[in-house]
């Protein structure tokens, strides 16, 4: 069995690759425009604590609080960051060497040791740490080694392919600081060795960081950054229109035209590396029979999604990763609306009449994500699959997913840093995982062995 065989289980019901689409505001609005930026986001941050977040607000904060030992630069490359080199010395040991001199916002040093700590937290490897919501990957470490101040190792169980990527992805948190209260004062008191320490943070208002004039790369030249959660799409257009805010995201399609024609502002797109998905709990007594997922499949015009939601700003991809990832297959066919299919599928199921349905989703944490949730109960409905939306705050929705609290679907927009399917699937379908609500043993093992193969080409031919 092969993932495009699995395909067929459709635990997914459509991908869409999304386009970034943002507002900046450019020139001198007000006094203080060069020293201090205000961004508006859809919702707040959940938390600050790098290890137990899993949602973009929440990092657009801590990239800002928070280094890595190594980064990725605008060409998607892995370069130096807290460490200044690095080498395997095998397939199951990588080796970093640090730079000398570094201290966190609290005075603490940064050294071996404290790579050692932070490693062992997101490996499972303190017993008295709760379990981290970073993706999968740091289960496959075996042993932390210091070395010296300066050079430390990570050994594997197995071979990792990704294992670097993951370093990119690991913020790294003070020892003696998060030791105190088993890393409590993380979440909203965040200790980083970044370019920014937090200012303040008013719950459901505004979140403001700092410039640290030493920091040991060059200096910040914007001296205040204030994150501001505006869930209301037009409010956060207003806000920008009249200078309030210098940067939204999440701008409607509708809106693009009316925004290049302001002199102050330009809208920037970018290729995203977040995949929109609807997710089907076939947990559930009604979606077990894989023809009834199959059903919603057949249910859903997907190019009058792009086209009339996504404002074109979007494209349809066969997987639940964007185009060209490793692991991205572009001969995978898609599923063709076909709304009677879906209606004979259901009665061959045993749902002549249908059933009743719920689909979960956050309001304003992605891209008109309560407008597509609304055309796909449309959708459904039209087919016998009685759809209602549930839009409830991003809060609430991380609470609920985390719990595996979800009704018959749920609609996310799934990022991955890594460029690769492995780190994807490895969340949302390996049995276990924080964010996978069903089990398959096939896919397991198939998510195991690519998890296991370094060589390039073989670790590509598995994930396709």
């Amino acid at each position: 069995m092969d993932l495009r065989s699995l395909k067929n289980l459709a635990y997914v019901a459509f991908s869409l690759m999304l386009v970034a689409v943002f507002v900046v505001g450019v020139g001198s609005r007000s006094a203080d425009a060069k020293t201090r930026a205000v961004v508006a986001q859809g919702v707040e941050p959940t938390r600050l604590d790098p290890d137990m977040h899993r949602e973009n607000p929440s990092t657009n904060v801590i990239l800002h609080i928070y280094d890595a030992l190594v980064e990725r630069d605008w060409e998607e490359k892995i370069v130096p960051d807290l460490a200044e080199s690095w080498r395997f010395l095998d397939d199951n040991t990588l080796e970093f060497k640090l730079r000398k001199g570094i201290k966190f916002s609290n005075g603490e040093p940064f050294n071996a040791e404290v790579v050692k700590y932070n490693i062992e937290r997101v490996a499972g490897l303190i017993p008295t740490a709760k379990k981290t919501l970073n993706p999968p990957g740091w289960e496959n470490v075996k042993e932390v080694k210091v070395l010296d101040e300066q050079i430390v190792q990570i050994i594997t169980k197995a071979p990792y392919p990704l294992l670097l990527s993951l370093a990119a992805q690991k913020y790294m948190v003070p020892m003696e600081y998060t030791k105190k209260d088993n890393f409590e004062s993380l979440a909203t008191k965040p200790i980083g060795t970044g370019p920014y320490v937090l200012k303040s943070w008013m719950k459901g208002g505004e979140l403001i960081l700092e410039a640290k004039k030493d920091y040991w790369k060059d200096a910040p030249k914007i001296d205040e950054v204030v994150f501001r959660p505006i869930p209301d799409d037009s409010t956060r257009l207003a806000e920008l229109k009249v200078g309030n805010v210098d940067i939204i995201a999440n701008l409607k399609p509708d809106n693009v035209k009316e925004i290049e024609v302001e002199k102050n502002l330009q809208v920037k797109y970018a290729s995203s590396a977040r995949t929109a998905m609807v997710f089907i709990n076939g947990e559930l007594p009604s979606l077990k029979d894989v023809r009834v997922r199959r059903a919603v499949n057949h249910a859903l015009d997907v190019p009058s999604l792009i086209k009339n939601v996504m404002g074109g700003n979007a494209f349809r991809v066969s997987t639940v990763c964007p185009k060209n990832f490793v692991g991205w297959d572009p001969e995978e066919k898609f599923y063709d609306f076909n709304p009677e299919k879906a209606k004979q599928l259901l009665a061959e199921a045993g749902f002549p009449n249908g059933f009743d349905a719920v689909i979960l989703t956050p309001r304003g944490r992605y891209l008109n994500d309560v407008q597509a949730c609304e055309a796909i109960a449309g959708m459904l409905t039209a087919v016998g699959i009685r759809t209602k939306v549930n839009a409830v705050e991003f809060g609430v929705f991380a609470k609920q997913t985390q719990a595996h609290q979800i009704p018959e679907f749920m609609y996310a927009a799934w990022g991955n840093p890594h460029f690769d399917v492995l780190n994807t699937i490895s969340t949302i379908a390996r049995t276990g995982q924080m964010f996978c609500w069903h089990s398959n043993k096939d896919l397991d093992e198939l998510i195991d062995a690519a998890g296991k193969t370094v060589d390039p080409k073989k670790h590509e031919e598995l994930l396709r």
